[in-house]
C-alpha cells in the first residue's frame, strides 16, 4: 500500500499488522503525545492513525509551500504558506523574515535609539 491517499478504514483491521510504510515512525508520534494519550487512552491504532494525519499534514506542507516556486523546501516558503494557508495559526511558530536594516530604519522612524 502507497501512503499517498487518506487513510481507508479497511487497510487497518483488528489485530492485523499495520500498512506500510510508515513514514513517521510510531515510536516518534508516542513520546510526543505520551501525556495527551495516556489522558485520552489512545491505544495502538491511535498511535497509526495520529502517524498517518502527521504524515499527511506534513505532505500538504511540502506541496502547498513549493507550489509556485522551485522544487526545494526553504524557511521562505514555509513562512509564506503559513501566513497564507488554514494553518495560519503556526505563523508564529515561522514568522516571515525580517532584514535587520528595516527593523533598525522603523525604529529610527518611531524615534527609538539602538543604545536604548
Amino acid at each position: 500500500m502507497m501512503s499517498s491517499g487518506p487513510l481507508d478504514p479497511t487497510d487497518v483491521t483488528l489485530f492485523s499488522s499495520y500498512p506500510e510504510p510508515i513514514i513517521v515512525p510510531l515510536d516518534f508520534v508516542e513520546k510526543q503525545t505520551k501525556a495527551a494519550r495516556d489522558d485520552l487512552g489512545i491505544d495502538e491504532s491511535g498511535m497509526y492513525i495520529m502517524s498517518k494525519a502527521l504524515e499527511e499534514f506534513m505532505r500538504q506542507i511540502m506541496r502547498e509551500s513549493t507550489q509556485n516556486s522551485t522544487f526545494e523546501l526553504d524557511y521562505d516558503s514555509l513562512a509564506k504558506y503559513f501566513s497564507n494557508s488554514e494553518f495560519k495559526a503556526l505563523e508564529e511558530f515561522f514568522p516571515e523574515r525580517v532584514k535587520y536594516g528595516d527593523v533598525m530604519d522603523e525604529m529610527h522612524m518611531n524615534g527609538q535609539s539602538s543604545s536604548s
